[in-house]
């Protein structure tokens, strides 16, 4: 029946939607560390060079791999912003 197979799409899903959120946690702890360093050789947070090679990068990507580029580089600018904010936050709460 199709109301069972949506269920069992909809569960893979629920799982693919666990993996992404503990591959963001995962990333914004490497980010803040690297803030951490950042701030302790008095080099600065953001790079825009970094950045913009890294939405060059995930366009690239998205292109490879069929997805529309425009909707990943949105997302991944929020997930930049995110960890520029949690970078701040980590420098802030050790001062």
């Amino acid at each position: 029946m199709p109301e069972e197979r949506i269920d069992e799409l909809r569960g893979d899903i629920d799982r693919i939607n666990q993996r992404l959120l503990a591959l963001i946690a995962e990333r914004q702890d490497v980010s803040v560390a690297i803030g951490a360093l950042k701030a302790s050789h008095g080099l600065p947070l953001y790079s825009e060079e970094r950045e913009s090679e890294l939405l060059q990068t995930f366009r690239e990507d998205a292109v490879r791999m069929d997805i529309d580029p425009e909707y990943v580089e949105e997302l991944m600018r929020v997930v930049l912003e995110h960890s520029r904010a949690a970078q701040r936050r980590s420098i802030r709460d050790q001062s």
